[in-house]
């Protein structure tokens, strides 16, 4: 019977890539899951004002400009 050796490096290697493989899949399926139900969501005006990126920015440049 062999046994092989696993120096501490190896165990923590092996520890970083199952915590990071088990963090990466739970970030896909909640984006995987977001688009999904992004498809069947119906938009509005006023969710798009809402999370439209350049209505923000306009109104921090009228704040400063004030």
């Amino acid at each position: 019977m062999q046994i092989a050796y696993l120096d501490p490096a190896s165990g923590s290697l092996i520890a970083s890539v199952l915590v990071g493989g088990t963090a990466a899949v739970g970030v896909a399926v909640k984006t995987a899951r977001a688009r999904l139900t992004g498809a069947f969501r119906k938009s509005s005006a006023e969710d798009e004002v809402a999370t439209d990126p350049s209505a923000a920015d306009q109104d921090t440049t009228v704040e400063s400009d004030v």
